[in-house]
C-alpha cells in the first residue's frame, strides 16, 4: 500500500468549519489526482475546546498529537460570542508557529490572470511575486510588561527579537523560492525593515543583508518598510520574493491580499522547511461571525444563533488555494495544479460574485473530477 499523506484538519471556529469541510469535500473527489492518498484525522481546537479545558493557549497534550502529521490545515479561528479576540490567535497560531518552529510564513502577492486589481493599470503580469514573513521572531515572541498599570502614567513596553540566525534561515529559504520562481534571469531578493529607526533590532538584518550583497548568484537589495508599501502600490513589478519581519510582514501581507484581488483569494504557508515538524496552511479570511450569527439593529452579533442562509454567502476559495499550497509542500504537483486552477475558475466566472457556496464547491468537484 502507498504511504498516506497525514494531515491533520483543524477547523477552527464558524466559517472556518465551513471553508475547511468545503474544501474536503472537493480534495475526496482529487484521488485520481494523488501520488498517494490523504487521510484526514480532525481535532476540534476552538474557541469551545479553549472554554470546556480553561486554557489559554495549546498544551502539551495538543502538541504531541498534532506533531505526529505531515501538515495542519487550519480553517480560521476565532468566535467574538466566546472569547475576545487575541486569546485564540495567541493560543494556537502563535503557539503552532514557535513551537513547530515554523520560521517562514510564506504569502504569495499573486494577481490571478484574468481578475482586475485595484490599481489600475496592473495586470497578473506585473503582480506577481512572494513576502516571506519571519514567523517565530520579531514583535510576535510575546514578550514585554506593563509599567504603572491603572494610572496616568501607564506605560506598555512590546519587545521585538530579532536575531541573525532567524534572518539568515529565513534568507536561505527565500532564495530558494526565487530559484523556484525563476522570474528573472537572477533571483531578486528584497530586505524590507526600519533600520533607520530600530537600530537594535536592524542589527542582524542588516548585518545578513551585507552579507548577500556581496553574492554574485543573487541580486539583494533593500527597502524600509514604509516605502516597499508605496512601491507595492506603485511599481509592484519590481519584486520577486521579499523578506521581512513578523509584524512588518503581518501588515504588508494583508496590503499584498488587496492587490491581489482581495482578501477572498489570499493565503498563508506557515512552513518549517526543515521537515522536523508539519507546517500549517490556512486561508487569510477570518471567521466571518457576520455570515454565521443573527445580528441586532446594532449591528452585535446574537449569541448562540445560526443563520444557515449567511453560511452561503462564503466563499471557499482562499481554503480551495491554501490546501492546494499544502499539497505541493506534499510533493503533490498534478493535483495541487488541479485544485488552484478549480478556485480559479470559480473566480474568474461571469456569476461568481453572487453564487451560493454550494454552488462553487460543486463547480469545483467538476473541474477537478474532468482533470486527468
Amino acid at each position: 500500500m502507498d504511504a498516506e499523506h497525514r494531515v491533520a484538519l483543524i477547523p477552527g471556529d464558524l466559517n472556518g468549519i465551513t471553508v475547511t469541510e468545503a474544501t474536503v469535500k472537493v480534495v475526496g473527489e482529487m484521488g485520481h489526482l494523488l501520488k498517494n492518498p490523504i487521510k484526514h484525522t480532525r481535532f476540534d481546537y476552538n474557541a469551545d475546546y479553549f472554554l470546556a479545558k480553561n486554557i489559554k493557549e495549546l498544551g502539551e497534550e495538543e502538541l504531541s498529537k498534532l506533531k505526529q502529521f505531515d501538515q495542519i490545515y487550519l480553517g480560521a479561528i476565532g468566535d467574538p460570542t466566546k472569547i475576545k479576540p487575541g486569546i485564540l490567535e495567541v493560543g494556537i497560531l502563535l503557539k503552532l508557529r514557535q513551537a513547530f518552529d515554523q520560521y517562514v510564513n510564506l504569502r504569495p502577492v499573486v494577481l490571478p490572470e484574468g481578475v482586475p486589481s485595484i490599481i489600475i493599470g496592473k495586470t497578473s503580469k506585473d503582480i506577481n511575486f512572494e513576502i516571506c514573513r519571519e514567523n517565530s521572531e520579531g514583535l510576535y515572541v510575546d514578550a514585554g510588561w506593563i509599567e504603572k498599570k491603572g494610572t496616568e502614567d501607564e506605560a506598555g513596553y512590546q519587545i521585538m527579537k530579532c536575531t541573525y540566525k532567524g534572518v539568515k534561515r529565513l534568507a536561505e529559504y527565500a532564495v530558494e523560492r526565487a530559484r523556484l520562481r525563476k522570474k528573472g534571469a537572477k533571483p531578486i531578493l528584497h530586505f524590507v525593515f526600519k533600520t533607520n529607526v530600530l537600530t537594535y533590532a536592524a542589527s542582524p538584518w542588516q548585518r545578513v543583508f551585507e552579507e548577500y550583497k556581496k553574492r554574485t548568484d543573487i541580486e539583494a537589495r533593500y527597502m524600509h518598510i514604509d516605502n516597499f508599501l508605496m512601491q507595492m502600490i506603485l511599481k509592484p513589478e519590481q519584486f520577486d520574493v521579499v523578506i521581512t519581519e513578523n509584524m512588518f510582514g503581518d501588515i504588508a501581507t494583508d496590503a499584498g491580499a488587496v492587490i491581489q484581488g482581495g482578501i477572498g483569494s489570499a493565503v498563508s504557508g506557515n512552513i518549517n522547511p526543515t521537515k522536523n515538524f508539519p507546517s500549517m496552511f490556512e486561508p487569510i479570511h477570518g471567521t466571518a461571525p457576520d455570515k454565521w450569527y443573527e445580528t441586532t439593529a446594532n449591528g452585535e452579533y446574537v449569541p448562540g444563533t445560526f443563520v444557515k442562509e449567511k453560511v452561503q454567502e462564503m466563499k471557499p476559495e482562499a481554503a480551495f488555494l491554501s490546501y492546494a499550497m499544502m499539497l505541493e509542500e506534499m510533493g503533490e504537483s498534478t493535483a495541487a495544479s488541479a485544485l488552484k486552477e478549480a478556485a480559479l475558475n470559480n473566480i474568474r466566472g461571469s456569476q461568481y460574485k453572487t453564487k451560493k457556496l454550494d454552488e462553487l464547491v460543486n463547480d469545483a468537484i467538476k473541474f477537478v473530477k474532468e482533470r486527468k
